[in-house]
């Protein structure tokens, strides 16, 4: 063993024993006056002479109460002494990072910052410890889901958090390099599920500071706050959100029947006395407070004084357009973070277009795999339907795309045995056209001039479509086939009840048969409905009224749910 790792080891252990030890035995603390002579400390420590003063310095630093004036006093010795400190000093400068120093007046911290500067810029292989300490701190000391004032940061966070930004912001302008080492930091130390709500919180609101001073780690930062956001997501029980209200509508019912009208009066003052927050179940709740963290932040980027900004919109529909498609288009059953790609579209009428248009790319790609295909085109319908912003001008362009390309699927399968062919060869096409299917059925409303609507519904040419060998009423959902159905009848373009009734008849199963039930294509409404609180303000206007959200989603958990309607992919 070389004399400098024996010189570490006994550093390490004096940790566990020795002065440590016997400062902890001590019934109260008591301040140490630390020592004035730091540099022949180390001299004499790297000499070998010294390694009990060098281990009683380390000890004083963790265990004792230092005072504010002696502290700046030290920091300022350790200033001088940076360039002595290479890397079998590890253990003292872990020390130093370690201190609680935020909570001290101006003078200290101010003192520590510039220890901290200086230590980066002369002993460039700290820079990593320096920088996990630092994001470590972003995170709060109690994880009491401790509530914002109006949706606020509380005072004691904001300072916290601005003595942390105040060093990383240096950091990242004296070494440009260090930007992948807090990427690193940011993403090792990213909450876990099972962290409180108030961590999240404060570390997604810690995050989005960073982009006030380092913009070039927008795109990986939104990045990795929508991934982790993703797996919140996920991990709420569907119908946990969503069955809330009714529950306790439900318990409220059957107290009305069994104590009368006077209890009932104060089971719903206890009700609206319970905050949002206890309705929610916990995963949704952290998932809530970050919404509307990322969404306010996208908000406040893209308008000035209520004023849209066109170019911030640009980079960031940008940015967060690679992230819809490497995180949310791939993800199934996902319930709410695709919503932030919906908050976008609805700034400008040219995002929304461009949007559907990539999603459309996407749909009419014969290269791309089959479940993203039906995924876009499952958001292209889903969006025209629900959004406030998506004008008939665009649900008609749209509209003829889909048929345009429907009929040239149709078209080239004349020639070819598709009859006998297994469902789940189409799933595209039957998904293109029960997206067809539900925006005809759900936005038929909006043509006040009925007489202009047919005309071009029958352009569509929809009954070739319906009436067609691969018989797209067999494998679209139930429920939007009927209400096409309607629509149809009542336009008098097509008449599907009797292809309907036939298909029924048809799926019956026979006895001794190897005839299976077809396969029905996904439900899939990923802008139903939006039950979170919090961030519901931003999102809940930009929903249509029209839609029966509620019926929709059961409907599509009903079917998730059912293994033979599921789609093979």
């Amino acid at each position: 063993m070389s004399v400098v790792s024996s010189r570490v080891s006994s550093v390490s252990s004096i940790l566990k024993n020795g002065v440590r030890s016997q400062l902890l035995r001590q019934s109260n603390r008591v301040y140490f006056k630390l020592p004035q002579d730091l540099r022949n400390i180390i001299y004499n420590f790297e000499a070998g002479s010294g390694a009990k003063d060098y281990e009683e310095l380390i000890c004083i630093l963790r265990d004792s109460i230092i005072k504010d004036k002696d502290l700046i006093e030290f920091l300022s010795n350790v200033r001088q002494c940076i360039s002595l400190l290479g890397p079998i000093h590890k253990v003292f400068i872990e020390t130093l990072l370690q201190m609680k120093w935020m909570n001290r007046p101006s003078d200290v911290t101010s003192a520590y910052k510039a220890f901290l500067e200086d230590l980066i810029c002369m002993q460039i292989h700290y820079a990593k410890n320096v920088i996990d300490n630092l994001v470590e701190q972003f995170k709060p000391d109690k994880d009491d889901d401790a509530k914002w004032q109006n949706g606020e940061c509380s005072a004691e966070d904001i300072q916290r958090l601005n003595h942390i930004h105040d060093v990383l912001q240096k950091i990242l302008k004296v070494v440009p390099m260090s930007s992948k080492l807090l990427l690193q930091s940011v993403r090792a130390r990213y909450p876990y599920i099972i962290h409180g709500t108030h961590t999240h919180q404060v570390y997604v609101y810690a995050l989005i500071q960073i982009l006030d001073y380092a913009p070039q780690l927008r795109s990986d930062i939104l990045s990795l706050i929508i991934n982790r956001l993703m797996v919140l997501d996920v991990n709420i029980p569907r119908l946990e959100v969503d069955n809330e209200e009714d529950d306790i509508m439900d318990d409220s019912s059957e107290c009305d029947s069994t104590t009368g009208n006077e209890n009932n009066a104060l089971d719903n003052e206890e009700t609206s006395a319970l905050t949002e927050s206890d309705k929610m179940h916990p995963i949704a709740n952290k998932l809530d407070v970050c919404m509307e963290l990322i969404l306010k932040y996208m908000h406040d980027f893209c308008f000035l004084n209520n004023v849209l900004q066109i170019e911030c919109l640009k980079s960031l529909y940008t940015d967060t357009l690679k992230i819809f498609e490497t995180v949310v288009l791939p993800t199934h059953a996902s319930q709410y973070v695709q919503y932030i790609m919906f908050y976008i579209c609805s700034f400008k009428t040219a995002v929304v277009e461009a949007f559907v248009d990539w999603l459309w790319r996407k749909t009419s790609n014969p290269n791309a795999p089959s479940v993203i295909r039906q995924s876009s085109v499952a958001y292209i319908a889903n969006l025209s339907v629900t959004a406030t912003f998506i004008t008939t001008g665009l649900v008609e362009a749209l509209q003829f795309k889909m048929c345009t390309w429907i009929h040239n699927y149709i078209n080239a399968q004349d020639h070819s045995n598709y009859i006998q062919d297994e469902n789940k060869e189409h799933t595209v096409f039957y998904a293109i056209c029960q997206a067809l299917f539900l925006m005809i059925a759900e936005r038929h409303k909006d043509y006040p001039d009925s007489k202009k609507y047919m005309t071009y519904l029958q352009e569509l040419d929809l009954a070739k479509i319906i009436t067609c060998k691969l018989n797209p009423l067999k494998s679209c959902h139930p429920e939007i086939v009927h209400n096409f159905a309607e629509v149809t009848r009542i336009y008098q373009l097509a008449y599907c009840y009797t292809i309907i009734e036939n298909n029924t008849r048809n799926q019956l199963p026979l006895f001794n048969t190897k005839k299976s039930i077809p396969t029905t294509v996904e439900n899939f409404f990923p802008f139903s409905s939006y039950m979170l609180q919090r961030s519901g303000h931003r999102i809940i206007p930009l929903l249509r009224d029209n839609i029966s959200s509620s019926e929709h989603r059961t409907t599509a958990i009903k079917y998730r749910e059912d293994d033979e309607y599921m789609t093979e992919y």
